[in-house]
């Protein structure tokens, strides 16, 4: 599993199964010492009919937003 760092939180793409289908989604977890873990879909009301799939879109979602984050999408 990779995670990336950005700012006051590590994400990492993933996937997660509902009733047989799947989504991509950006897991969010903040930096120690809290412990609070988030999940957010990557499209809103897609799916996928394989975890592999699903898994390849959010692992790119998630390399996309540290890039966009990292290129200053934060920043006021």
């Amino acid at each position: 599993m990779t995670e990336f760092d950005i700012g006051e939180f590590f994400i990492r793409g993933d996937v997660r199964e509902v009733e047989g289908e799947f989504q991509a989604v950006i897991i969010m977890r903040a930096k120690p010492p809290l412990t609070t873990v988030t999940f957010h879909q990557v499209e809103k009301d897609r799916w996928f009919k394989t975890a592999d799939v699903a898994a390849t879109a959010a692992k790119e979602a998630a390399k996309a937003l540290k890039l966009a984050v990292d290129e200053g999408a934060l920043k006021a």
